[in-house]
C-alpha cells in the first residue's frame, strides 16, 4: 500500500494536462440523451448553447424586475447564442 508521502512525491510527475484540442474534441462529440430525444445527431457544443440560451432568458426575466438594461443584456445574450446555434447549423456561414 502506498503511503502519503510516495504519492505525494509522484504527483508531480503526472501533471493535469487538458488542452484546447481535446475539450474541441468533446464539445464536438454527440451527445447521446439529447440525440434520442431529438430524434437527429445533436453535438455536445449544441446542447451547451440552448442551455445557455434558456439560462439567459430564464435570468432576463428574473432581471427584469429589478433593472431593464440588464434583463435588455441578458436577452442580447440568449439571441447571440442562438445566432451562433444557427449559424453552426448552416455550416460556419453567416
Amino acid at each position: 500500500m502506498q503511503t502519503t508521502a510516495s504519492i505525494q512525491r509522484t504527483a508531480h510527475l503526472r501533471p493535469l494536462s487538458v488542452s484546447k484540442a481535446s475539450i474541441e474534441a468533446w464539445l464536438k462529440g454527440k451527445s447521446k440523451r439529447m440525440t434520442r430525444l431529438a430524434g437527429f445527431a445533436v453535438s455536445r457544443r449544441e446542447v451547451l448553447r440552448v442551455y445557455m440560451a434558456f439560462g439567459l432568458l430564464g435570468l432576463a426575466a428574473a432581471a427584469a424586475e429589478v433593472s431593464i438594461v440588464a434583463a435588455l443584456l441578458l436577452v442580447t445574450l440568449a439571441g447571440y447564442n442562438v445566432h451562433m446555434l444557427n449559424v453552426e447549423q448552416k455550416g460556419g456561414k453567416a
